[in-house]
């Protein structure tokens, strides 16, 4: 049974001993989404959401607080020696900043009631079929430390989600119980949805890590605004702290109220340059974001053929949000609301409300 015990290593003085097994089994899964061509999982636990226990232990020292970025990784790496008997990389230690995003977004952390045992879960929209993939690849990370993790039952629909989700969920362990507490700097009471997080170490970390970690915050909680053309994410309540984070890597970031709470804005631009969104898995998100901050606009007269395009679908359609939208993935062109609704006004005779009269040359388009 895995327990908790005091001990001092080279990490830190105050560290916590961390028992961990060993014996694991290449598994071939398909369905997986393999970030650096590997993939394992416990041999010897089968029950998902249990806590793996080989009988077979070796003694693992962590930090009980994380002071740097340098000291993050060397504990990371340390974990994932002792669960696979394999070195890490570059590669991997970004993919754990990438899942630490994650632990502070949106993916769920339960709490052993018996033991200092955490585990994840993780639930996306089968609105997009990506998402599947997206998790795979979350969960892929975790099975690079050598904890078990696998696919349930999906989530049916409800009210709030009428496509209902995919859905994971990891093994408890003690490493995601460390995770939480060194971390992330809560309590084990405390939740990222209401708790700041204390990451100050973060900030010594280099710019492709926290840049990694950013995207996993985007994946988990974060969304395209067309209309702004920004990158928007649910930042509550750890905004001022990811403006931090966005100024480390040279991009402007803003805190704005929506429904009464916190959200980080950024320039769709400047999201697009440090690949906001996961690349590697092509989601609905990083698509969007391709349009939004590749699409052409104009600036003065429009040329006939846009002058028709507009009118045309204008005439099919009433709502401006699909027209807008169906321009910009269908013709690669950008045009704001305000113009549309310009257009509206004019193709049924009389200017919009609230809207000027157009002149020769538009503006904003």
């Amino acid at each position: 049974m895995e327990k908790w015990s005091r001990g001092s290593s080279a990490l830190g003085s105050d560290t916590f001993t961390l028992p961990s097994h060993w014996r694991y089994a290449r598994l071939q899964s398909p369905n997986l989404t393999d970030p650096c061509a590997e993939d394992y999982r416990c041999a010897t636990s089968k029950k998902p959401g249990s806590a793996s226990n080989s009988g077979v232990w070796k003694t693992l020292v962590l930090p009980t607080k994380i002071e740097t970025a340098s000291e993050f990784e060397r504990s990371v790496l340390a974990i994932r020696k002792a669960y696979t008997a394999r070195p890490g990389d570059r590669h991997f230690l970004n993919l754990m900043y990438h899942l630490l995003g994650w632990m502070v977004g949106d993916a769920g952390k339960n709490f052993s009631t018996k033991h200092p045992w955490a585990r994840i879960e993780i639930g996306l929209s089968k609105k997009h079929a990506q998402n599947l993939e997206l998790g795979n690849f979350v969960m892929n990370c975790i099975l690079m430390m050598g904890i078990s993790c696998r696919r349930i039952k999906d989530g049916s629909p409800r009210a709030t989600n009428p496509y209902g989700s995919y859905r994971w969920m990891s093994y408890f362990s003690e490493v995601f119980f460390w995770f939480h507490t060194a971390c992330l700097g809560l309590n084990e009471d405390q939740l990222t949805s209401y708790n700041p997080v204390s990451m100050e170490w973060l900030l010594t970390a280099t710019h492709a890590s926290i840049e990694w970690f950013l995207r996993g915050i985007a994946d988990s909680d974060g969304c395209v605004n067309v209309g702004n053309r920004s990158v928007d994410i649910t930042s509550e309540p750890n905004g001022p702290f990811f403006v931090k984070l966005f100024a480390k890597v040279g991009i402007h970031a803003r805190i704005y109220k929506s429904k009464g709470y916190d959200n980080v804005s950024i320039s769709a631009f400047e999201a697009a340059r440090i690949q906001i969104f996961n690349v590697q898995v092509g989601t609905h998100r990083s698509v969007l974001l391709g349009r939004v901050a590749n699409a052409h606009t104009f600036q003065a007269r429009w040329p006939a053929w846009l002058e028709e395009r507009v009118h045309q679908l204008l005439s099919e359609h009433e709502n401006l949000s699909t027209v807008r939208n169906m321009l910009l993935s269908e013709d690669n062109i950008y045009v704001k609301l305000r113009t549309l609704r310009s257009k509206q006004g004019h193709c049924k005779g009389k200017p919009a409300k609230g809207s000027a009269p157009l002149t020769p040359r538009l503006r904003g388009a």
